[in-house]
Formats: C-alpha cells, sequence, structure tokens
C-alpha cells in the first residue's frame, strides 16, 4: 500500500507512536481515533515494529483507525518526524504520563526496539503535504486533542 491509500479525507491526522505498546501512545491513539471519525477527519497510526501490539489495539480497545508498520522509517523521514528522544527518555513527565494512563486502564506492553523515537502529530493533506505538525519532546508528548481539532479546522 502507499501512502495515498489512506489519504481517503481531505485531511488526515497521522499519529507516530514510539511503539504500539506505549501507554501514553495508546492513550492518545484511542482518542483520536474516536474523535477523528466524529470531525470526518482521516486518520491512523504508524509504529516501527509490533504488529502483535497493533492487533491487541484492535481486538482489546477497539481502535478502527489504520495501524501502519513502518520499520525503515520512510513516512517519519517523509514528514521530517525523526527527532530521537535521548536523554529526554528520563524526562519525569514521561513517566508521569505512563502512570496516569495506567490510572485510566491502559496496559503495558513489551517494550520494542522503536522507544527512542520522539511521539508526533502531523496533518497531511490529501497529496500527502504536511500541513501542520507537533513532534514531542519526551514521552507521551502529544498535543491535547482540541489543538489538533483548531489546527484541522484552521486549514
Amino acid at each position: 500500500m502507499s501512502l495515498g491509500d489512506h489519504l481517503t479525507a481531505s485531511l488526515t491526522v497521522v499519529q507516530f507512536v514510539r511503539y504500539f505498546g506505549c501507554l501514553p501512545c495508546q492513550e492518545w491513539l484511542v482518542e483520536v481515533d474516536r474523535t477523528a471519525t466524529a470531525e470526518k477527519l482521516g486518520a491512523f497510526a504508524v509504529g516501527g515494529s509490533a504488529d502483535y501490539q497493533a492487533t491487541w489495539l484492535r481486538e482489546e480497545r477497539g481502535v478502527r483507525m489504520p495501524l501502519l508498520l513502518d520499520p525503515e522509517h520512510r513516512l517519519r523521514d517523509h514528514v521530517d518526524a525523526v527527532k530521537p528522544l535521548g536523554w529526554r527518555l528520563a524526562d519525569p513527565r514521561g513517566a508521569a504520563a505512563y502512570v496516569r494512563s495506567l490510572r485510566h486502564g491502559f496496559k503495558p506492553q513489551a517494550i520494542t526496539r522503536d522507544t527512542v523515537r520522539s511521539p508526533g502529530v502531523v496533518i497531511l493533506d490529501s497529496d500527502g503535504e504536511v500541513r501542520w505538525s507537533y513532534i514531542g519532546n519526551r514521552i507521551g508528548d502529544y498535543p491535547p486533542i482540541n489543538q489538533v481539532l483548531d489546527a484541522a479546522s484552521r486549514l
């Protein structure tokens, strides 16, 4: 499949997860899955590996939007979402995001090799051009969903 196959709406929200088992990534993914459909936006999430974790999200959390694997990080490269977290993995706000997700009932999954990538969100137009982006600076650093919806409404 090509990127264009997933750009069926005029605007599509793309979530970049560290890995599909990351708790704050899961929580944001579930929220955008529910919200994007209601707002008539396209949406999908991209991770580097762990298709079994994506399957778990579908079966256990009822996620409907596409959950794509991109082990070579080509889409991340295309939208310039390549910033590694590095030492920011130790940011205590990342640990707080994990605890918050645990309290909301999300379950940890096995850590995969993709843990050092920054979380991020982009809005692509139907041609695959980036119209808005937010690249996180720590674990669980996603924008509030209303910020994404506001950005989409202005495009």
